[in-house]
């Protein structure tokens, strides 16, 4: 399994910062200067320069463990990234032996969750996933075992790593509930879950307490990321529902196959053709979508209509596995509602257990030499997909430190300013080198003199605009990429990896340019 898994993280790991590596890196910096104020710095988000405590939404565990990566490798992208492998190691180590519990052949289908592109992305950021994950899979193996073995050291040790998960991620307060519902249904005593619950809860409990009272200002980042998101077009009911078929059935490739060949009869067709209904013209909001993306989303929540079907039916619910996995699928699916609009990072959570609970139903009907077969194919099948969109991200962010680099070698050493209103990458080596972020709030584009540069992104861009018509000079590329597949659609396609305002796809087939450098050279 290591060296799988080296095999797929290490050609990535040195990628450039991207997505939100950069705020969380900003933290790690600030904690190596005042460990006891992780938020007391200011960074540009969304085109406002604002106080770290209005942006966060992430316990502090991420930010001092990151420090000290940084404080090791100095902060290059391939040593920040080796420094944290270990928690890659160790959260593929707690799927297996998760998985191990209740299937005969735990490997493959391990390694299929693992090379998924929600999995293969997501995991290799220097982000709480990452954490959460390896304190999570771990947590509910040591729950399953603590139950079955009757070993209260195992018991216990659950609560703790739970705890830990969800000080890590608020989110990861989802492994909770599967893993009192299998304490409940493996005949655990209801005081004894409660006393299990108390101790996992406690640690974020007493966090969220002290942030209501002496940093309210996460609190009201909270209040403010729902009512956006609940309030924004791309919560509308069919896109909602788009995308999160969609994402669950494309993050996992084979959980948009597999369910074809475990789902007989007329069930299969009608909750197919459910599916695809949402994709009628009718339902696209608020431009018309592409036929290959309609039939590219058709496609995958067709797929996962049908897994989710499966996952609940009556054969699956009688299966030794459904006792952890079905609570952990469910309550991950439902957490998808709150925060939503970041669905791979959700979804993220969503496949291992839909994997295992399919997996186990293979292994009840098919041969051990035609389910290796079948795990081989998909595996296979699964790394087809996923490693061209790893190299497509890859790619994307390099040309963001690229473009950073070189537009501020051309304007700051003779003493002009560059300022971007882009965020991700670009703001990280931009701010890096001596750029400046344009401040909404404090006069955004008037804040630039003449002789100035402003960075203008197509897709990755807060979108400031100037209050009025500026005399300037306009330089414009494209960024291609030969690999038609786009996380992140600006201008035609739906992908939507990163956030769903962009589609309702996880990625989209699409020869759209990558992404649309602009530099305006102020007269």
């Amino acid at each position: 399994m290591g060296v799988f898994l080296a095999a797929v993280f290490l050609p990535f790991m040195g990628k450039a910062f991207h997505n939100d590596e950069p705020f969380f890196l900003a933290a790690a910096q600030h904690v190596l200067v005042d460990p006891l104020h992780p938020l007391a710095f200011s960074f540009t988000w969304y085109g406002r320069l604002l106080p770290a405590a209005q942006i966060n939404t992430t316990p502090p565990a991420l930010f001092y463990l990151l420090a000290a990566a940084v404080r090791l490798s100095g902060q290059s992208e391939f040593a920040t990234r080796l420094t944290l492998f270990p928690l890659d190691l160790a959260a593929a180590l707690g799927l297996y032996l998760l998985a191990s519990r209740f299937l005969k052949s735990p490997l493959l289908p391990t390694l299929i969750a693992i090379a998924t592109p929600a999995y293969l992305i997501n995991m290799n950021h220097l982000m709480p996933e990452k954490l959460a994950g390896a304190l999570g899979f771990w947590g509910l193996y040591s729950i399953a075992r603590g139950v079955d073995e009757k070993d209260p050291s195992w018991f216990w040790g659950s609560a703790a790593l739970l705890g830990a998960a969800a000080v890590s991620k608020y989110n990861a307060a989802l492994f909770l509930i599967p893993a009192a519902v299998y304490g409940w249904r493996r005949g655990v005593r209801p005081i004894k879950l409660f006393a299990f619950l108390a101790a996992a809860a406690a640690p974020a409990t007493a966090l969220i307490v002290f942030y209501f009272f002496f940093n309210p200002d996460l609190i009201a980042r909270f209040l403010s990321v729902a009512t956006q998101s609940q309030a924004s077009w791309w919560s509308s009911g069919p896109h909602r529902l788009r995308s999160f078929f969609a994402f669950l059935g494309g993050c996992g490739v084979v959980t948009a196959v597999w369910p074809w060949l475990l789902v007989k009869g007329k069930t299969r067709w009608l909750v197919a053709a459910g599916a695809v209904l949402l994709f009628v013209p009718a339902l696209d909001f608020p431009v018309a979508v592409r036929f290959i993306d309609r039939l590219t989303g058709a496609l995958m929540a067709s797929g996962a209509a049908l897994a989710l079907i499966f996952a609940f039916s009556r054969e699956s619910r009688a299966r030794k596995g459904f006792a952890l996995f079905g609570p952990w699928l469910a309550t991950a699916g439902l957490f998808q509602f709150f925060y939503w609009s970041i669905m791979a990072r959700m979804t993220l959570f969503m496949l291992p257990p839909l994997i295992f609970l399919m997996a186990e139903r293979f292994e009840s009907s098919w041969p051990a030499g035609e389910l290796k077969k079948i795990y081989g194919a998909s595996l296979a099948a699964t790394l087809c997909v996923s490693l061209p969109l790893a190299a497509v991200d890859y790619r994307y962010a390099a040309a963001q430190k690229e473009f950073a680099l070189n537009v501020a070698s051309m304007f700051i050493p003779k003493g002009r300013t560059v300022w971007y209103s882009g965020y991700m990458g670009l703001a990280h080596y931009l701010g890096e080198a001596g750029g400046r972020g344009l401040d909404a709030s404090a006069g955004g584009w008037d804040l630039a003199r003449p002789g100035d540069a402003v960075v203008v992104l197509g897709i990755n861009s807060a979108r400031v605009k100037p209050s009025h018509p500026i005399l300037s000079d306009v330089m414009t590329s494209e960024l291609p990429c030969a690999i038609p597949l786009r996380l992140m659609s600006g201008w035609t396609g739906e992908g939507g990896f990163y956030s769903n305002l962009s589609g309702f796809l996880p990625y989209s087939l699409s020869r759209e340019p990558l992404e649309t450098f602009t530099v305006v050279q102020l007269k």
